[in-house]
C-alpha cells in the first residue's frame, strides 16, 4: 500500500476512528493520542495486510488495542484516592450519550461502532476478537442496559 492509498483511507475513517476512542479513553488527550499511535502502527504495519478491502478493520482492530494500552497504563498511573466516584445505576442520565458512556467497556464499544458507524455484526466481530454470537448478546444486553437508565421512550 502507498503513502497516498494509506492516507486516504485514514482520512475516510478519521471520525470513525475518533469515535472509537472515545468509546474507550474519557481525555481528549488520550484519544487523540490513541488515534495517532494508532496510525502510526498501521503505516509500520501495512505491509501485513493482506485484504485492502479489509483496511477500516485492520486500524480499528488496532486502534482498540492502543485504546486498551493506555488504559492499561492509565490503571497503572491513577492514584486510588483520585478516581472518581461510580455512578450508580439509580442517577437519572440526562441523556443518550451520558447512557451509552455508563456502559461496560466492551458494550459501550460494541454500541458505537454498530450504531453509530454502522458496521455489521461481522465486522465488529472481527474487529474484536470475537464471535458474531457474543457481538449480538453484548449488543442486546447493551439495549437492555440502556433502557433501564434512560427509559422506554428513548429505545
Amino acid at each position: 500500500m502507498d503513502r497516498e492509498t494509506f492516507a486516504w483511507q485514514v482520512t475516510q475513517m478519521r471520525t470513525t476512528m475518533y469515535r472509537v476512542a472515545a468509546s474507550y479513553l474519557r481525555g481528549e488527550a488520550d484519544r487523540l493520542d490513541a488515534v495517532s499511535e494508532a496510525i502510526a502502527k498501521g503505516w509500520e504495519k501495512r505491509g501485513t495486510l493482506r485484504n485492502e478491502r479489509l483496511f477500516s478493520t485492520w486500524m480499528t482492530r488496532i486502534l482498540i488495542r492502543e485504546c486498551i494500552n493506555i488504559q492499561r497504563r492509565q490503571r497503572r498511573m491513577t492514584p486510588i484516592d483520585m478516581l472518581p466516584e461510580q455512578a450508580t445505576e439509580e442517577m437519572e442520565p440526562s441523556g443518550l450519550e451520558e447512557a451509552i458512556d455508563r456502559l461496560p467497556q466492551r458494550q459501550r464499544t460494541m454500541v458505537v461502532l454498530h450504531y453509530v458507524e454502522g458496521y455489521d455484526v461481522r465486522e465488529i466481530a472481527a474487529m474484536m476478537t470475537t464471535t458474531k454470537s457474543a457481538v449480538c448478546a453484548g449488543l442486546s444486553r447493551a439495549r437492555q442496559r440502556l433502557r433501564r437508565l434512560i427509559g422506554e421512550e428513548w429505545i
